[in-house]
Order: structure tokens, then C-alpha cells, then sequence
């Protein structure tokens, strides 16, 4: 079984120059299947390895540390193992860009955290690198082939995914969002004893140790997190090693598990979970109750939850010598805080951050100018002085990310708020 599937990827090698994106997580499947690619490779003379092959992972920043410390070990011997045998295949490491992070997301826009109604991680965090490093290698290319790990009994969804999708006389699927891609399933009908009698029973071609993945899944009981590429890809969860913040689970079992083997790590990543899942109920008033286009409803944080849980996660950060979050990401936080309702003054995540230190942020800024300027403007156009703040750091915001897609929609939106509040100010309208 597992030669047949080694001949088919040969054959698959042969037929064209078409490049190869693996996609690879650090569980079970996608290791096999990197295995499976460099095994096949490796058995080809070295005139003929000429594909380029890309391993992809994607790290969404929030990953279990377990996971994290492997993957990056593993991605650098695959390197060292391809340059060894000019093999012709490169393992990439990619990430979200930080304004687009996980804690960005929640501290600084003031999204919710993710639920399976808004489940708006598995977008942002995983699929967009890929789908941005594919077409940015398709520039290039032209076309490609992404090799999953997928396998039918994962879960009856993805069989139906994989029933959904017809192939071609190559055993090949379009791929659905990115139409100059095709996707290769080699062991999708393969059974979870058939993954582990392969991982065990054979070396790991880069020289990677399989039965300390096995143990790593011992400790967690659960599978991985797969690489995913497209919206009908199953997301983390039902104990699937993923993001260890993952709010839409109810119950973080391979987190749970690898604390109860002795991880103490877990255990304070755990406990901020649980702060999330606390700030997300509308009932305990945290949320704004206006949502961001203007209509009644749960809306997005309220600025001084965010700057509460900024708080506890720099105060987690210290306490658990992880690095939880960067210093871009933090500038990002303070960009978006200076255009959000009821908007920061631009000293929030620095006072923060000396608060934290036990110090007193020192008074610098002489901007008794600027300040005289900003309420003259603000008389003359009618509007609020918080308001015109808004709107200023809202162009600054779009500025940085050097695009204007969506900004005239953002300022009109701010307008709107500063229309409102005045109606409630008036009693025309109720808050």
C-alpha cells in the first residue's frame, strides 16, 4: 500500500514541471505525507530532481508551545536534509502579518473571540499566509499542486469534502479558491493505524524522531491541527492540537492533556482561555451593545476591556517567560486604539506596559498646540473633538497598511457614531 502510493507520486513528479506546495502542520498526516514526498524523491537520480517542492507551515502565534518547538525543529532538519541531497524542496515557516494577529484582532479592533458562529481566526490566521505565499509563488509558476495530508476517516465532513471535489485522470482536484492550483490527497484512504505503522516502522527521511511525535499525542489525546488552505478544511478543535487561546471549543482537551502530563506551561494558558470565553458573554458587560456598522446587538469590545485584558496578557507573558505577543504587535494595538470608540489618547498601551513595571509613565508630550488646533477644528466642522480624533487616527491606521480599500466606509461609519451620540444627547434616540 504505502509503495503504491510512493509509485503514484512519482508518477505525479514525472509528468510535469508543475511545483509542489506540501502542506505541513507537525501531527501525524502531515508528517506522513512529507515523509512520503521526500521518500520519493530521495529514490530518484539526482539529475532528476529538479521539481521544486515548498513544505508549508503556518505558526498563527498562538500555537501550543509543544508544537511550536517541534514544528521549527523539524522544518530546520528538512532544510538541512534537502541541501544534503539536492533534493530541491524548502520548508517555510509562515505567519500572519502582525497588524492581522490574533491578539491585534481582539485587543486592538476589538473583535470577539471566536466562536463557531464567528469563527473568524481560521481566515485570518491560517488560511491567508498560504493562499498569500501560493499566489505569490504562482507569479512565477503559473501553476501548482498542493499535497495534503487529508484523509477520509478523519471525520464524516471531510470524507464528504473529498467525495465533493471530482478529479482528474491524474487523481487531482481543483482547488476551490485558488483555480491555478490543484489539490493531491495521497493517503486519504488510509487508516489512523496505517499513519502511526508507517511513522513507527519507518526512519523519518530528514531525520526526525516519530516516536517522540507519538508521545506528544500520548500526552494530548487528540490529533492535529491540519494545514489548512481553504474554508472547507476543518479548523482546530475536538482536541486537535491548534491555537491554544481556541474559544470554540468548549473544552481544550489536548491542552487539558498535555498539562495533566506535566506541562505547567499550559496551565496559565489555560486559565487566560478561560478569562477569553468570559469577556466574550455580552452578559458581563464587556461588549459594546452597538455593533461596528451602526445596529443594535452585541457589538466589539469596549476599549477598556481590551486595555484590562492587555493587562493580564502582558502580566501572563512575565509569568510564563513565553513570548505571548511582539512589540509590533503592541503598535499595532495603540494604532487601532487611537481610531476606536471612545478612542485611546495614544499613550494607552505605553502606560500600560510601565503599570506593569511598577513605574510611572513619564509626561513628555508638549502638545498644548496641537490640542488648541484640534477642539478649533472640531468647533468649525460640528462634530466632537473625539470624534475628528477618530478620524485622523483612522486615515493614519490605513496609511500604515498602504491601502485605501474600505477607509471612505470606516470614516462614514465614525461619522455615524458621532451622529448618534449626539441624537442620544438630544434624548431622539435611546443608548
Amino acid at each position: 500500500m504505502i509503495q503504491d502510493i510512493l509509485d503514484n507520486l512519482l508518477h505525479l513528479y514525472s509528468i510535469d514541471t508543475r511545483p509542489w506546495i506540501v502542506g505541513y502542520s507537525g501531527g501525524k498526516d502531515s508528517t506522513m505525507i512529507a515523509s512520503l514526498v521526500f521518500e520519493a524523491v530521495i529514490t530518484l537520480p539526482p539529475d532528476l530532481r529538479k521539481k521544486e517542492i515548498c513544505i508549508v507551515c503556518t505558526d498563527t502565534r498562538v500555537e501550543i508551545p509543544a508544537i511550536v518547538n517541534r514544528v521549527q525543529n523539524e522544518l530546520d532538519h528538512m532544510n538541512i536534509c534537502s541541501k544534503e541531497h539536492c533534493l530541491n524542496i524548502t520548508a517555510h515557516l509562515l505567519k500572519p502579518p502582525a497588524q492581522q494577529s490574533f491578539w491585534v484582532n481582539i485587543i486592538g479592533r476589538g473583535y470577539p473571540p471566536p466562536n463557531r458562529n464567528f469563527r473568524w481566526c481560521t481566515q485570518r490566521l491560517k488560511i491567508d499566509p498560504v493562499s498569500e505565499f501560493i499566489r505569490n509563488k504562482l507569479g512565477h509558476w503559473g501553476e501548482a499542486i498542493i499535497i495534503l495530508g487529508a484523509r477520509r476517516n478523519e471525520s464524516g465532513s471531510r470524507a464528504q469534502t473529498l467525495d465533493a471535489r471530482a478529479k482528474n485522470e491524474f487523481g487531482l482536484r481543483r482547488h476551490d479558491d485558488l483555480p491555478r492550483c490543484w489539490i493531491s490527497t495521497p493517503i486519504e484512504h488510509l487508516s489512523t493505524f496505517d499513519v502511526w505503522d508507517y511513522l513507527i516502522e519507518r526512519p523519518c527521511p530528514w531525520g526526525g524522531d516519530n516516536l517522540t511525535l507519538f508521545q506528544l499525542y500520548k500526552k494530548a489525546s487528540g490529533g492535529e491541527c491540519p494545514l489548512v488552505v481553504d474554508q472547507s478544511t476543518p479548523s482546530c478543535g475536538n482536541s486537535r492540537f491548534g491555537c491554544w487561546t481556541c474559544t470554540v471549543v468548549e473544552r481544550d482537551k489536548a491542552s487539558e492533556g498535555l498539562l495533566a502530563t506535566g506541562d505547567q506551561r499550559m496551565e496559565a494558558l489555560l486559565h487566560f482561555r478561560d478569562t477569553l470565553m468570559h469577556y466574550r458573554d455580552p452578559e458581563n458587560g464587556f461588549r459594546d451593545m452597538v455593533r461596528k456598522n451602526g445596529q443594535e446587538g452585541p457589538g466589539p469590545l469596549k476599549i477598556e476591556a481590551r486595555k484590562e485584558l492587555l493587562s493580564k496578557l502582558l502580566a501572563l507573558q512575565e509569568e510564563s517567560d513565553l513570548p505571548v505577543i511582539s512589540e509590533e504587535e503592541l503598535h499595532w494595538i495603540q494604532t487601532y486604539w487611537n481610531s476606536a470608540r471612545n478612542p485611546d489618547d495614544g499613550t494607552g498601551v505605553v502606560n500600560i506596559i510601565f503599570q506593569q513595571k511598577g513605574d510611572t509613565m513619564p509626561d513628555s508630550r508638549d502638545d498644548a498646540e496641537l490640542r488648541d488646533i484640534e477642539q478649533r477644528v472640531a468647533s468649525e466642522k460640528e462634530i466632537s473633538l473625539e470624534t475628528l480624533r477618530r478620524l485622523i487616527a483612522k486615515v493614519e491606521e490605513y496609511g500604515e497598511s498602504h491601502r485605501a480599500v474600505g477607509l471612505p466606509d470606516e470614516l462614514l461609519q465614525i461619522l455615524q457614531d458621532d451622529l448618534r451620540e449626539r441624537q442620544i444627547e438630544k434624548g431622539e434616540v435611546y443608548a
